[in-house]
């Protein structure tokens, strides 16, 4: 292990990393969110982001559902979900899904799922509209954040037409296994996660509804030569298309398929700088605490994580006036506060609500929608004893 230790590249991870595997994650034994992060700082910036977007999201018009998801579920993730007023929310929420047409001919994408926004002039409905045009349809990503922000919210998705969102979600796969973000749309790990997540959320359990094997041989062949997961066959191993397919194999209950995981988990580990990167050579970026730790989580080796210089990290990261940006410097987003708190939510920070890594929400929040799932992890590392040889193993 010492030698192991001597000859590890390093990359600003002190040797903490190794000797300190004590409590949670390594480095730090049970710390407090308040040790790192003004929480009232956060709280009152995604308070103001929920109420009125500064100028710089107006190129996000179309992804206000999205927007609204990362602050939404950071709230959550603070514990602070009776600070923003919910009905109305869930009202608007539910005014972006598409209704069936009565056109029996229109587009799978203007016959069920949500819409981004009401960018296309779609009337206000809380029950929701029908496609006012054929510009005016659903997104696969804006379907599960809208359904996120649902399930978060406490709704009991009642009010959403199940079936045809399904069959919305079904049209999207094509003979590869992977899914499209609305029919002609661009197709990648991202939206063959949604796909599964969807799923999932409107208790299509074992995902009958889309050809689980064709996906996951999708994302099994994604898997690249030093262990990670691109967002297609033969491309790049990155930190979210990673984060993806794993969870879109955990959701099938096809974890178990993915070859060479202990290669993996050893590429997950080498991400980390002090906050990890996306891939090898480049920046951290507080966006992979969470991309790469619910990928360890998934792996059920998240202890490899170190907690202290991830959290100092995020510290650095942390504006002023509330928000956290993705690297020192930066302005802050809603995006970046969102994950950054994640990943410190998952590498086991106290003071924050545990996440569900396969869903992308809280554990609250799925355990109320009956989606908490048991383990369905791939444990290759000893959640309880591992040694600081196997850590070291990793970290070489």
């Amino acid at each position: 292990a010492r030698e192991a230790r001597m000859e590890a590249p390093g990359q600003g991870v002190p040797n903490a990393a190794v000797d300190g595997a004590e409590g949670g994650a390594m480095g730090c034994a049970t710390s407090h969110i308040s040790k790192y992060i003004n929480t009232d700082k956060q709280i009152a910036y995604l308070l103001s982001c929920i109420a009125v977007l500064p100028e710089p999201y107006a190129s996000l018009d179309t992804n206000r559902l999205t927007v609204a998801y990362f602050c939404v579920s950071a709230l959550d993730v603070l514990g602070q979900l009776d600070r923003i007023d919910a009905p109305s929310i869930i009202r608007w929420v539910y005014s972006l899904q598409v209704l069936p047409a009565d056109d029996s001919n229109a587009p799978p994408e203007c016959c069920g799922g949500f819409r981004g926004s009401g960018y296309m002039g779609a009337p206000f409905d809380e029950r929701g509209s029908v496609s006012s045009c054929e510009y005016d349809s659903a997104h696969i990503a804006m379907t599960y954040t809208a359904l996120a922000v649902l399930l978060i919210l406490g709704d009991d998705l009642s009010r959403v037409k199940r079936e045809s969102a399904l069959r919305f979600v079904s049209a999207l796969q094509d003979g590869t296994g992977c899914f499209a973000a609305y029919s002609g749309g661009e197709r990648d790990m991202r939206f063959l996660f949604c796909a599964t997540a969807i799923c999932a959320m409107l208790g299509d359990a074992r995902c009958d509804s889309i050809d689980v094997s064709s996906a996951t041989q999708y994302v099994c062949s994604s898997q690249a030569f030093d262990g990670g997961l691109g967002l297609g066959p033969g491309m790049e191993s990155h930190g979210g298309s990673t984060y993806t397919g794993l969870a879109a194999l955990s959701l099938m209950g096809k974890i178990h398929m993915l070859e060479r995981k202990d290669k993996l988990v050893q590429w997950c580990v080498e991400r980390q700088v002090s906050g990890f990167q996306g891939r090898p050579n480049k920046a951290e970026d507080t966006c992979y605490s969470f991309w790469i730790g619910a990928s360890l989580e998934l792996l059920g080796a998240h202890r490899l994580t170190h907690l202290d210089a991830l959290s100092q990290f995020a510290h650095r990261c942390q504006y002023k006036y509330g928000g956290i940006a993705k690297c020192t410097g930066s302005h802050p987003d809603v995006l970046h506060t969102y994950f950054a708190l994640c990943g410190l939510s998952l590498a086991g920070v106290r003071g924050l609500e545990p996440i569900d890594a396969r869903l992308g929400v809280s554990l609250r929040a799925a355990t109320r929608a009956g989606l908490a799932a048991p383990d369905a992890t791939c444990a290759l590392v000893c959640e309880t004893d591992e040694s600081p040889t196997e850590v070291a193993m990793y970290r070489k």
